[in-house]
């Protein structure tokens, strides 16, 4: 009886952290604020929202645009060096400056042109004039804009071959970025001075990093999956979502693994509280799992709806919020059955128990969210007509 007993301790202590016990919830509904067509990504900086797109003139440049609450214009920045630049990735720092991460093509060398000889043209044939190459985006850019649209900062580091950015965390001690390299995943750590440090590979092109949170001390938490062996943890299930925490070098320290038997699983998003949200697809269902981790990656509470794999979580004000495209009603949500994809965004309590929940019949998949003490919670979905719209929720 003892050993069983035990036994029984054990398992209860080695299982993971249960779903926790919910109460029945009323639906309200999100606010849309604004439609913005062209939009890729979306900050709050304050009392102002931001959205970033990608506009091609005689060069590709970006540009942000800030709206307040209610959508009424406040600034437009265009980023234009003279050479194609792509953003990929954003995020806020503590002093509400706007950071973003992507790739520009090298500045163009001067030259000096030399006298050439003019062809003999009888018909007066009109030639169209040759369009100028572009070069590559191979540079590692960063972006940093002060909350009222001033470019302070720009850093730069040639890279061997163009790259995608997934995205990019800053703090006191400086910016994390990870993205894919040459098919590979890599993280790049770059100092508060702006100096590049030595760009670390993270697996193969058998793992994918969708988000990284960058610590205190310098180190990194990254979030993805993987399909390969990591940090000596093998693969459980078809794709495992990962957590991997990196040193100050960008080598890998530690791996936790979350698995279904027979599913495909995927971290899509995380925050510097650790508030994971991420897909788990198993046959022909798909939930969004939203997951409260702790610093060492032990969960402390998880919640899963039907949805359609998309999601974004965030902490504001103490309160967990996920949004997600939802696909089917949900019993502890009460008003709510949806006929197709539309967005819902619910809160959580520390314990992982919902304490409201928000729809659009309007809006589907989420974009982005974000958080401000000024604003609550505002984000970028999908509309009916598949362009990108703002929404909000309200602070309290």
């Amino acid at each position: 009886m003892k050993r069983i007993a035990l036994l029984l301790v054990m398992s209860v202590a080695l299982a993971p952290s249960a779903q926790a016990v919910q109460k029945k919830v009323a639906v309200k509904k999100v606010t849309t604020v604004l439609s913005v067509p062209g939009a890729e990504m979306l900050a709050v900086s304050g009392s102002s929202i931001i959205t970033i797109a990608t506009v091609d003139s005689q060069t590709t440049d970006i540009v942000l645009s800030a709206v307040n609450g209610t959508g009424v214009s406040l600034w437009q920045k265009v980023i234009d060096s003279g050479v194609d630049e792509v953003a990929m990735a954003t995020t806020v720092d503590g002093a509400a400056n706007v950071w973003l991460a992507g790739f520009s093509s090298q500045a163009k060398s001067a030259f000096t042109e030399t006298a050439s000889v003019v062809a003999e043209n009888p018909d007066a044939i009109t030639l169209e004039a040759a369009e100028e190459l572009r070069g590559d985006l191979n540079v590692l850019t960063v972006w940093k804009i002060s909350p009222v649209g001033e470019l302070l900062a720009t850093y730069t580091s040639q890279y061997d071959l163009p790259g995608l950015i997934n995205s990019i965390s800053v703090n006191k001690s400086g910016l994390s970025i990870v993205g894919v390299l040459s098919e590979k995943p890599f993280l790049q750590n770059i100092s508060a001075a702006g100096e590049f440090s030595q760009q670390a590979s993270i697996g193969t092109s058998k793992t994918t990093i969708n988000t990284v949170v960058r610590n205190s001390d310098g180190s990194s938490s990254l979030f993805g999956s993987s399909t390969e062996t990591l940090g000596g943890k093998k693969l459980a299930g078809i794709r495992d979502g990962v957590l991997v925490k990196t040193s100050k070098s960008g080598a890998i320290a530690s791996v936790v693994r979350s698995s279904a038997i027979k599913g495909d699983r995927s971290w899509l998003s995380a925050d510097s509280s650790l508030l994971l949200s991420g897909y788990v697809k198993v046959g022909k269902t798909t939930e969004t799992a939203i997951t409260k981790f702790t610093s060492t990656f032990v969960p402390t509470w998880t919640i899963r709806f039907a949805s359609t794999g998309q999601s974004r979580a965030i902490t504001g004000a103490g309160i967990s919020y996920a949004a997600m495209g939802s696909k089917s009603a949900i019993a502890s949500i009460t008003g709510w059955k949806p006929s197709k994809a539309q967005l819902l965004v619910v809160a959580l309590d520390a314990k992982g128990v919902m304490t409201s929940a928000f729809g659009s019949s309007e809006l589907s998949d989420p974009l982005a969210l974000a958080y401000s003490k000024e604003l609550g919670i505002v984000g970028l979905a999908l509309n009916a007509d598949q362009s990108p719209t703002i929404f909000r929720i309200a602070a309290r």
